[in-house]
């Protein structure tokens, strides 16, 4: 399937959810996301598991407290109604369906084809003065260079090691903070310049 569809079909998919209210659909709707989500290596899966489900806890708890309807439980001003958790479960599994829909997109296309279709949607708005495509040209190359940038990282992080009096882990931390700031900014501002020591 051509990235573009994919990505036409995820944001239909979103806008669909907040038109979908019913439990009954969401439930269908986690099984067949899990079936996506077996096929995909555990790797990916497994990247940004705890602020995820950081995220997904702080979302449920923060909606299902103090809703009016019938009352559940309570405990002193601790509410739990069958309305708000009804309301907290559907804004939480919302949610867990955008980032679980973003993740199967990721993991099924490449990120480079990702940006050229992201480009090619966006065209359009080149006539309104709007530098789409040299936006995600850049973008594509600040990508490409990621892997680079972190092995450029490691190489000048274990050389000041070796050249300094480095102990302790606030040190540690200040050396690559020290070293990964200036290769972000170069990375954003020129990020070619990664590619030239292979092309030459």
């Amino acid at each position: 399937m051509p990235p573009e569809i994919k990505i036409i079909s995820y944001i239909i998919f979103i806008v669909c959810l907040f038109l979908i209210k019913n439990l009954t659909v969401y439930l269908l709707i986690f099984i067949a996301i899990s079936i996506f989500l077996i096929r995909i290596p555990l790797k990916s899966l497994k990247s940004g598991l705890i602020p995820i489900s950081i995220f997904l806890v702080f979302t449920f708890i923060s909606n299902v407290f103090f809703q009016h309807g019938k009352i559940l439980y309570s405990a002193g001003s601790v509410i739990i109604t069958e309305e708000g958790l009804h309301i907290a479960l559907i804004r939480m599994m919302r949610v867990f369906f955008m980032i679980a829909g973003a993740k199967i997109l990721v993991a099924t296309t490449q990120i480079e084809l990702l940006i050229g279709a992201f480009g090619k949607l966006l065209k359009p708005l080149e006539r309104l003065g709007i530098p789409v495509v040299e936006f995600f040209s850049t973008m594509g190359l600040a990508m490409k260079s990621l892997p680079r940038l972190k092995d450029k990282v490691a190489e000048m992080y274990r050389e000041k090691i070796k050249e300094g009096n480095v102990k302790g882990f606030w040190d540690r931390a200040r050396v690559v903070s020290m070293l990964l700031l200036p290769l972000f900014v170069r990375s954003i501002q020129s990020p070619e310049s990664f590619f030239e020591k292979d092309e030459s």
